[in-house]
């Protein structure tokens, strides 16, 4: 019995739904196994589940293969893929990248986790503080070398830069 599919992460990205809909074309197709498809594909049973994980955007030629061993519409499809190609990774997950510093001993990480900027003491495992963030994401984040501030840049070039 094969294993049940990894459920997708939460949220409407471009990606996800993506995904959302090869996992449909699947199920319209009658369930086919992974490795039923990949023995019509030619490809193997993982690299099929992972095109429909939602994670990373699958080759144009993983898409179509998966595609026509369910049926489905290829131009269509590839339509829709190269679409989907062409935006910035970041903006096919709708998800900012990962912005994070560590102080130059190496004792405290700076990290964005939801409206703020969070500074982590390692060694003692514990959240110092939670600094405002306002405005755009961040592109980067870095502490200054007596660290005393955290500088951030958000997307849009303005700099913030916060007293810890």
């Amino acid at each position: 019995m094969a294993r049940k599919e990894r459920p997708l992460d939460e949220g409407t990205s471009p990606l996800l739904r993506f995904a959302a809909d090869l996992r449909a074309l699947r199920r319209a197709a009658g369930m086919p196994t992974y490795r039923q498809l990949a023995a019509l594909t030619h490809y193997s049973a993982a690299t099929l589940s992972d095109a429909a994980g939602g994670r990373k955007l699958p080759t144009l030629d993983v898409t179509l293969a998966y595609v026509r061993a369910c049926g489905g519409d290829e131009p269509s499809w590839k339509h829709r893929w190269t679409s989907l190609a062409a935006q910035p990774p970041d903006d096919r997950a709708n998800r900012a990248p990962q912005v994070r510093a560590f102080n130059a001993a190496a004792t405290m990480l700076a990290t964005v986790a939801g409206p703020g900027v969070v500074l982590w003491h390692i060694p003692d495992q514990r959240v110092v503080t939670v600094l405002p963030l306002l405005g755009p994401p961040l592109r980067a984040l870095v502490f200054t070398s007596d660290d005393t501030h955290v500088i951030g840049v958000h997307t849009d070039g303005v700099v913030t830069t916060w007293v810890i």
